[in-house]
């Protein structure tokens, strides 16, 4: 069972730290920042259980560790089971109290992207000037040119001629 739950909440935190949308249920939903910050809380059980046993294990100084875990397995996976459901908890608890309605979320998203677009229409200065327009104010004899294909020199005429 809990080895179950820890599955699932592995799964759920890489999804919401991929995705950066944590869905809860059909009516709610967690986006973005807090979404990653869910799901990475939601990935610490196992490594936040190991640290609890392994200062559980070192706390009570055996002369013997494996001799000591293998008397002690149940207070061991009480200790695990503790940290994992009350992760749980935290994060599915946390995560409902901010979650969203998914309509609301693509609302406040699609605003949110034509919000972007709209401050390029209400813009005050003047639209700034190419480099292409102050050149063609400057002078139109100043731009490169190609060479002609035909040089003025008509002595090379019996000489191949190399066209780029």
């Amino acid at each position: 069972m809990i080895l179950g739950l820890e599955i699932g909440m592995l799964i759920f935190g890489l999804v919401a730290l991929v995705r950066g949308k944590f869905t809860l249920s059909k009516n709610k939903v967690v986006e973005g920042a807090a979404a990653r910050l869910l799901g990475l809380l939601a990935l610490t059980p196992l490594p936040l259980a190991l640290a609890v046993v392994f200062l559980y294990v070192a706390a009570s100084a055996p002369g013997a560790p494996e001799k000591f875990a293998e008397d002690n397995k149940l207070t061991i996976a009480l200790i695990e089971a503790g940290v994992v459901i009350g992760i749980a908890v935290l994060v599915f608890g946390i995560g409902a109290a901010i979650g969203k309605d998914p309509a609301e979320a693509r609302r406040r998203k699609k605003k949110r992207d034509e919000d972007d677009y709209d401050d390029e229409e209400d813009y005050d200065r003047p639209r700034r000037r190419s480099r292409r327009d102050e050149e063609d104010d400057e002078d139109e004899d100043d731009r490169p040119r190609r060479r002609s294909r035909r040089d003025d020199d008509d002595e090379d005429e019996d000489r191949p001629r190399r066209y780029r």
